[in-house]
């Protein structure tokens, strides 16, 4: 559980490789989507924003945070995770300082949740063994477990 948002299957994906970083921010953010936690319009301002900032949203070695302004769409509280076999660059040259093969994309609809579940989301990423299990997992069932402590 999650700063409140207790991850549910149907919110982990597991692929092999995408193309493309803004390929991988579309199918990461497609589980909220589906769940009405965002519009449309949120998944077009997280891409947006990394062409117009550039790969901020990578924060730790393989690891990227998508999100956008809550006024972009967020509608309800909620994260999603991908993983990929095969990590996608966040730059054209393919800077290795900027690829990810995880991806937990954030709905927060305002500041104060956005914080909480960063530091919550920072909370499990920086622990050595939890960040190792979510590499190391080959199933939904072994992230989600990794979720749930």
């Amino acid at each position: 559980m999650i700063n409140g948002f207790k991850l549910s299957k149907n919110y982990i994906q597991l692929i092999d490789k995408i193309e493309s970083w803004q390929e991988a921010i579309k199918v990461s953010a497609q589980p909220l989507l589906a769940n009405g936690d965002i519009e449309k319009s949120y998944i077009e301002s997280m891409i947006n924003s990394v062409t117009e900032h550039g790969p901020y949203i990578v924060i730790a070695p393989m690891v990227a945070l998508p999100h956008a302004r809550p006024e972009a769409g967020a509608n309800k509280m909620a994260f999603s995770v991908l993983k990929l076999n095969e990590p996608v660059y966040f730059t054209e040259d393919k800077d290795e300082n900027y690829k990810a093969s995880l991806l937990i994309t954030l709905s927060c609809v305002d500041s104060d949740s956005h914080l909480q579940m960063l530091q919550a989301l920072v909370g499990v990423l920086s622990d050595e063994v939890k960040n190792k299990a979510i590499f190391d997992a080959s199933s939904v069932d072994d992230i989600l477990s990794i979720f749930s402590i």
